[in-house]
């Protein structure tokens, strides 16, 4: 039979308490396939771990009077910080500081500051906006934090007097980003004199949330995921998370607490994470299934701790993992082998266990990492398994991804208020050394892989290669398109996976998907469509949060 799952969002709540705002964010991943019902899976809240440079701007105390800022947006943005007046500047409007405010999205990260390089640093400012980028509310008051501007400070390594440095902004942005108090940061510049006072305009994420929706599948029947994040618990940037997803056939959970590195007080950053997941195998798929007619599930039940910290230019992470991998029916009876009597675990017993130390570097040249237009991102992991547990397994995973932004104007628009105009390309590979359970090998095919495939249906493989590019540009100020294509291979190691699961199930190996998409920028974040066709004729649907890459 095969496999439907329809799910509708009933309720999608997000409750912000700090400040008294209520907003709704959707928390919700759909693909759809040629004549195929909806599929829905929750996405999870991630922190990324994201490099910051170590090296201090030289700071220069002579002033050069020579040395001037071009503004074509030059305003004094002081009467936005918290003042005993509350009031804008005379002459201001908030229609016409909002208008400025809201320049600064799209591809405006640093307003000014490329011209700016050099220039002594008067003052460094906080400037709170809200989600529609507005910097003061209607009346003209400033939109307040709940965040300490002290607390924003300390984590910048620009500072007044130094002499403005693109590279320092940067890192500056880097290490707000990766704190996850922040939906958004962009930063501005002012004229003051032969000097220029330096603006983070921070956009905060709410302080609490509250997410509840409810799906309805052929796998588990009636569930209920619920999700729930507090972002004031313990400091400042310390949070936990916590996903629960009741069903009528079993239980499932993600809860995490991360502590993220503290550039002021040079802490180190952490996090734990204990987690139950069920799904169906896209790895013994295919209509090929178990003896009794039911189709694999893969249940997969763990944790991890992991530390992380800045290492020179690059990010690092180190983690300490354990991952029980079990196959079952549907009934959650432990599965051996399918129907053609091929292992589905390493072990043979149907549970494989790994334990694992695993280490990974990025090193981030984005723009700004909130919303890049430009730049690199490039990282590099290692994992070794340890053979304790259930197959004693010994292996070494290695990944590298490598993402390049490069901004475009074939349109001749360059409205800093519109979604920006780029190509964007990403390359990835990795390759799996020694004991290979079935269940880890890479899967091909996909929303996040080749789109026009479903999950997996390109192969699974020892080793893998993957390409995509895309062409973004905008249609409207909150709508934009994308040109994209895909390929990915196993580079021919789908038959030195135990049982071969790709081969026996006829899987090619090798594929591409080319397609068109739309984008849009709405409260709940940036919306994505995409239409994929693959190189095989099939059309598929993904419907999503966020871009591809």
């Amino acid at each position: 039979m095969r496999f439907v799952n329809i799910s509708t969002i009933a309720i999608l709540t997000l409750a912000a308490w700090a400040g008294g705002e209520l907003a709704a964010r959707a928390a919700t991943e759909v693909e759809l396939g040629e004549g195929d019902a909806p599929k829905v899976v929750n996405l999870r809240e991630t922190a990324l771990d994201l490099p910051t440079s170590e090296e201090n701007p030289v700071s220069v105390e002579v002033r050069s009077p020579s040395v001037k800022v071009k503004s074509s947006q030059n305003k004094d943005f002081a009467f936005l910080l918290k003042t005993p007046e509350d009031s804008i500047a005379v002459g201001e409007t908030p229609e016409s500081v909002n208008r400025n405010a809201r320049q600064l999205e799209g591809t405006a990260q640093v307003s000014q500051a490329r011209d700016a390089g050099g220039v002594y640093v008067a003052d460094v400012k906080i400037r709170f906006v809200n989600g529609r980028g507005e910097a003061v509310d209607k009346k003209g008051n400033p939109i307040e934090g709940r965040i300490s501007e002290d607390f924003i400070r300390g984590e910048l390594k620009l500072k007044a007097g130094d002499n403005y440095s693109q590279d320092v902004v940067r890192s500056d942005l880097q290490q707000l980003q990766q704190l996850g108090l922040f939906e958004k940061v962009t930063v501005s510049t002012e004229e003051v004199g032969t000097d220029i006072n330096v603006i983070y305009n921070v956009q905060e994420q709410s302080a609490r949330s509250f997410g509840a929706s409810v799906s309805l599948s052929d796998d588990v029947g009636v569930a209920i995921p619920l999700s729930y994040t507090d972002r004031t618990l313990g400091t400042n940037p310390q949070r936990v998370s916590v996903e629960l997803v009741p069903s009528l056939r079993g239980f499932e959970y993600n809860v995490q607490f991360v502590s993220p590195y503290v550039a002021a007080t040079d802490r180190l950053g952490y996090s734990v994470r204990a987690f139950r997941d069920r799904t169906i195998s896209d790895i013994f798929n295919k209509d090929l299934n178990l003896p009794n007619g039911d189709r694999v599930r893969e249940i997969r039940m763990g944790g991890n701790l992991a530390f992380t910290r800045p290492l020179g230019d690059w990010r690092g992470t180190l983690g300490i993992n354990y991952t029980n991998i079990s196959t079952r029916d549907r009934n959650l009876k432990i599965a051996r082998r399918d129907e053609l009597g091929n292992p589905l675990t390493f072990s043979g017993s149907g549970v494989d266990e790994l334990y694992t130390v695993s280490f990974g570097a990025t090193l981030d040249r984005r723009d700004n990492p909130f919303n890049p237009s430009s730049g690199s991102i490039f990282s590099l992991s290692t994992e070794q398994s340890i053979p304790l547990g259930q197959g004693n397994i010994v292996s070494n995973k290695l990944l590298g991804n490598y993402i390049q932004y490069i901004p475009i104007n074939l349109l001749g628009g360059g409205d800093s208020e519109t979604l920006p105009e780029m190509l964007a390309f990403n390359l990835q590979a990795g390759t799996v050394i020694g004991d290979l359970p079935p269940t880890e090998a890479f899967r091909l095919g996909g929303r996040n892989s080749v789109r026009g495939y479903d999950s997996g249906d390109i192969g699974s493989g020892r080793s893998y290669f993957l390409a995509s590019g895309e062409y973004r540009f905008p249609v409207g100020r909150d709508v934009g398109g994308v040109i994209f294509v895909d390929f990915a291979s196993d580079l021919g190691t789908g038959d030195s996976v135990l049982g071969k699961p790709a081969v026996v199930r006829d899987k090619p190996g090798t594929g591409a998907g080319a397609g068109v998409g739309v984008r849009v920028r709405s409260r709940f974040g940036l919306i994505r469509l995409d239409v994929g066709v693959s190189d095989g004729g099939d059309i598929k649907f993904v419907l999503g949060t966020k871009q591809r890459f």
